[in-house]
């Protein structure tokens, strides 16, 4: 009696190793899809705006008189300081998908998504002038749930820029 116990639990231990074909299903569904933008429109979004509130602010990058502030996944404040008393907005730096600013020798790098962008800012003229762009140095925007883009067969040339749950 106490062998046929033991097997029999054995047995039931096992079970979940056993395949069953409704399991393939769930694997090959997910609850969002991705929206994407073309390289070519995700590389023409970079922009300078006119000042705007903070609204949802990340890192700080100080260089100089000037003040990087992050607006989380939207791009940068960029504040004059040069009285630290009275911080004067000057300019939004628009970058969808910002998350990091470095500056070396007045060359500002910016993580774009999936891409690293050189450029220059001028605070006299308002100007930025994108001086170099390297192309999928950081990995692609994974799913809320954590799948990649080739789960969803977003083709190379298209930038995926969020996830939209789908019901």
């Amino acid at each position: 009696m106490k062998k046929l116990l033991f097997c029999f639990s054995i047995l039931l231990m096992l079970q979940s190793c056993w395949y069953t074909s409704g399991d393939d299903d769930d694997l090959n569904r997910s609850s969002y899809k991705p929206i994407t933008q073309s390289r070519q429109d995700f590389e023409k979004s970079i922009s300078i705006m006119g000042e705007r509130p903070v609204i949802n602010s990340g890192k700080i990058y100080v260089k100089d008189d000037l003040i990087y502030l992050n607006e989380l996944g939207e791009g940068f404040h960029i504040i004059d300081n040069s009285d630290a008393i009275n911080p004067q907005p000057v300019a939004f730096l628009k970058i969808p998908l910002a998350t990091d600013l470095a500056i070396r020798n007045n060359i500002i790098y910016v993580h774009h998504a999936v891409d690293l962008v050189a450029f220059t800012y001028s605070l006299n003229s308002n100007l930025l002038n994108i001086v170099h762009r390297e192309r999928n140095v950081f990995p692609r925007l994974r799913s809320p749930e954590g799948l990649e883009p080739s789960f969803y067969n977003v083709p190379e040339n298209e930038i995926v820029i969020g996830y939209q749950q789908i019901n």
